[in-house]
């Protein structure tokens, strides 16, 4: 089940036989995603019928889980901060996007132009190619089949080679 709230951000529920088997929400997996599953109050939510091999081990059972959604179990945050990119690193993120995201898009079918937006959303540098790989590296854990992700990382980042020589990711 996806849900996108409304911040757009991604939540996802992993269910098998009717047991949440996994759980994410932003770049958060498993127990660590609780905290923030419990902030966000509206969304739009789908079902996807497709196979997913990622458990997230360490939950506790159905019914205990969805107890500790609720807000009450949740200590005060702090709002997230703010900053809006310049317009060279919205060039660049763009051009990081158009690379990814059609490759993203074989590997998760249309969840993948949301995933990469909110990926995307909390880069703060790409000013190295370490950060560039970095990045690659995190999307490529949404996929949650091992073969599957190395063989993304392999074509996005020999793609993103030739984008990386754009003097705008050197910005930042």
């Amino acid at each position: 089940m996806f849900i996108i709230t409304s911040d757009n951000h991604v939540a996802q529920f992993i269910l098998r036989s009717g047991e949440i088997v996994g759980l994410s929400h932003r770049l958060l997996r498993g127990l660590d995603a609780l905290p923030s599953m419990r902030t966000f109050a509206a969304g739009r939510y789908r079902f996807v019928e497709e196979p997913v091999d990622r458990t997230d081990r360490g939950l506790p059972p159905t019914l205990d889980l969805l107890a500790l959604l609720i807000p009450e179990h949740s200590a005060p945050t702090e709002p997230p901060q703010s900053t809006s990119p310049t317009p060279s690193m919205r060039q660049a993120l763009e051009s990081i996007r158009s690379v990814i995201e059609p490759e993203l898009t074989e590997f998760l079918g249309p969840m993948a132009e949301v995933i990469c937006q909110e990926h995307l959303a909390h880069v703060t540098a790409l000013s190295s190619p370490q950060h560039v790989t970095r990045l690659v590296e995190a999307i490529a854990k949404e996929i949650g089949d091992p073969t599957k992700e190395a063989h993304f990382k392999e074509r996005v980042l020999s793609s993103i080679r030739g984008v990386t020589a754009d003097p705008r990711l050197a910005q930042g």
